[in-house]
């Protein structure tokens, strides 16, 4: 008889929602930081934490309320930031779909880029009932969630304490390659992830960020090339 796979969807959330946290923490703090010094109450600038849940629309919305722009600009702004979210509330549609409304509401509120990673890998990779998938997707929220909080908010405090001479503006690029590389699975993924990483560095200057998207273009090119050569 084979023996299958403890399913323990709460403890399992809690376990890969830690390792979210801890790629979190030069982000969380330097995010914290920058909240500290921009001309907004510190409190105020931490506030945004909980009520936008999403780091880089986060430090766009506080930095134009401190140069003084209208709400709805503010609003609007970091609604375009987080329209990728549509894509992943549409991704995830059909393994929340026994959910009530209001547990789908909730589960909207937590999904930030990890959140969404994490899910994806986890409900593809399984065969698992509503209950568990709901039970592993808030377990793993909301660890992550109390993290983010905490590490934002030290931020804040401990902003004024470090040293100007750290590179800060890397924190962001950095907690994301941490994020991602637990991600890559097999050649394909890996190949196309190391390609677009070295055309990245070597299309920098371009302007407008068109650099970004060649990397991204002859990334996908490369990934497919190897998958279809392995088949």
């Amino acid at each position: 008889m084979t023996d299958l796979p403890r399913v323990r969807p709460v403890s399992d959330g809690v376990r890969d929602a830690l390792t979210v946290v801890i790629a979190y923490i030069p982000f969380g703090l330097a995010l914290g930081a920058t909240l500290a010094s921009l001309n907004v109450d510190p409190f105020i600038a931490w506030t945004s934490s909980p009520l936008i849940v999403a780091g880089a629309s986060q430090l766009v919305s506080v930095q134009l309320l401190s140069e003084g722009a209208a709400p709805v600009i503010v609003v609007l702004t970091a609604l375009v930031v987080n329209s990728r979210h549509l894509l992943y509330s549409a991704s995830l549609a059909p393994y929340w779909r026994d959910w009530g409304r209001g547990t789908r509401a909730a589960g909207a509120y937590f999904l930030a880029d990890p959140m969404y990673a994490l899910a994806i890998a986890r409900y593809e990779g399984r065969a698992e009932d509503s209950t568990a998938r709901l039970r592993y997707y808030f377990a793993m929220s909301l660890t992550a969630w109390a993290g983010w909080m905490i590490l934002t908010g030290a931020g804040v405090l401990l902003g004024a304490v470090l040293p100007e001479s750290l590179p800060l503006e890397l924190a962001a690029p950095l907690t994301f390659l941490l994020l991602l590389l637990p991600t890559l699975k097999g050649r394909p993924a890996y190949v196309s992830a190391a390609t677009a990483g070295i055309v990245a560095i070597i299309a920098a200057p371009l302007p407008l960020g068109l650099g970004l998207i060649a990397a991204a273009i002859v990334g996908m090119i490369a990934g497919a090339l190897t998958e279809r050569m392995q088949s």
